[in-house]
């Protein structure tokens, strides 16, 4: 027999018996008492004691079949650790085949480190859910980038490790060679760049952090005349830190920065999980950006009606492979979508864009131009040549005149499969009908 003893002030718990008083809607009291294991120096501490199931089943060394009161039976999977709800017996009994139990398994010891199925899947409260700013993700990468110091090697071998990749993939991608850091000075908010790492007093790492913004303002380039300014013999390493995706990083080149995106950092965060980084704010952050990611790559597996802007994000991306567009949020008054807009070959007078599950066929307004008159005519002239290549255009509900006007329209263009998934080669296909 094992000993049990409290958690609470460590003297021995004793089989006895304890009760629970509950009031009634009518006014009456019921008294609940059961077997309960009890403090012996009578801290407070008690334990319910429930009989332990018996055993009846098993499927080889995977699966026991627990018999409960009122021949209610709950299966225990011995590999995950995990107990599934209870259903009667007979039920269970029929679905797959079970073998007479002939082990001997300690069934309380198991029960008391099993998880139950509904929470064994849960995904559990994570910081970078919460903490989304981008000063919060600044705080991640300075803390990572610290760890790279040589002298933290063998206090978390594992953390140092991924650290080191972390540094390693900066330099590697300047085409420098990474050194062994001796010293590193982190800096926030230098000259309002959001990193600056001074690495040996060599090398001057430059990192701009954006989540779900872009760079604006020419702001890239005065940071680098800054660090330039304070530290004029420092070799800089530029670093567009990108979690989040965008249409494409002109600017970002041009300023001599190298974009660092979101599966460069999950390839990292993976192989320090995979060599046992145990850090909870480590595993949060993979955790965070594997989300993100899975989020972003769902339209490959969700059905179209239930795509989220995620999803038509890693869509648009993935017509880019075959499209040469561009895509991003457009605001309006009715609180906006995601868009991508690309020019026809052989064609200069309008374009095309892909308001989600619309297509449509747009032309530039003039200044000062009868725009009315010229939708209306060029509208006649898109839907004679839809009807001639079979395109399926349609007249706008409405050809509103802004700085732009829809003249021509095509609802529900994304092909499909039978399971209402997109068809991406088929949907590409028909896109460039157009």
């Amino acid at each position: 027999m094992k000993l049990l003893v409290c958690p609470r002030c460590g003297a021995k718990l004793m089989e006895d018996a304890s009760e629970s008083l509950r009031e009634t809607e009518d006014g009456g009291f019921v008294v609940d008492a059961y077997p309960a294991y009890v403090c012996r120096e009578k801290c407070g501490y008690t334990k319910r004691i429930y009989s332990v199931p018996k055993v009846i089943a098993q499927q080889g060394n995977e699966r026991l079949l627990l018999l409960y009161p009122d021949d209610q039976g709950r299966i225990l999977e011995l590999r995950d650790s995990v107990i599934y709800p209870q259903m009667h017996v007979e039920s269970l009994l029929a679905r797959g085949y079970w073998e007479e139990y002939k082990g001997n398994h300690d069934v309380e010891l198991l029960l008391e480190n099993a998880c139950d199925s509904q929470a064994a899947f849960l995904e559990t409260p994570n910081l970078f859910h919460f903490a989304t700013s981008e000063l919060s993700q600044d705080a991640f990468l300075c803390w990572l980038l610290s760890w790279s110091k040589q002298t933290y090697r063998l206090v978390d071998r594992p953390l140092y490790k991924a650290a080191v990749d972390f540094m390693t993939m900066i330099f590697n991608v300047h085409n420098i060679p990474v050194p062994t850091v001796e010293t590193i000075e982190i800096t926030r908010q230098f000259k309002s760049l959001d990193i600056l790492a001074i690495v040996n007093n060599t090398f001057a790492i430059l990192i701009e952090d954006k989540t779900y913004t872009k760079d604006h303002s020419n702001q890239l380039i005065r940071y680098r005349k800054a660090v330039d300014e304070a530290y004029p013999k420092l070799i800089q390493l530029p670093i567009y830190y990108k979690i989040a995706d965008q249409s494409h990083y002109r600017s970002i080149d041009h300023a001599g920065y190298i974009p660092f995106k979101r599966n460069m950092m999950l390839k990292i965060l993976k192989k320090g999980k995979e060599n046992g980084v145990e850090n909870n704010i480590f595993q949060d952050y993979y955790h965070h950006l594997q989300k993100l990611e899975d989020d972003i790559t769902a339209f490959q597996s969700k059905p179209v009606k239930f795509w989220d802007t995620y999803a038509w994000q890693g869509f648009y991306q993935e017509l880019q492979t075959e499209i040469n567009g561009e895509w991003g949020y457009v605001p309006n008054r009715a609180g906006g979508f995601w868009a991508f807009w690309w020019k026809p070959k052989n064609n200069n007078w309008y374009y095309l864009q892909l308001e989600q599950k619309r297509l449509c066929v747009k032309i530039k307004a003039e200044e000062g131009g009868k725009n009315r008159e010229l939708g209306m005519k060029r509208m006649k002239e898109i839907l004679l040549a839809s009807k001639k290549h079979n395109l399926s255009l349609q007249k706008p509900a409405k050809m509103s005149s802004g700085k732009t006007m829809t003249i021509a329209q095509r609802l529900e263009y994304i092909q499909t499969n039978d399971d209402g998934t997109v068809d991406i080669k088929r949907t590409i296909d028909e896109l460039k009908k157009y």
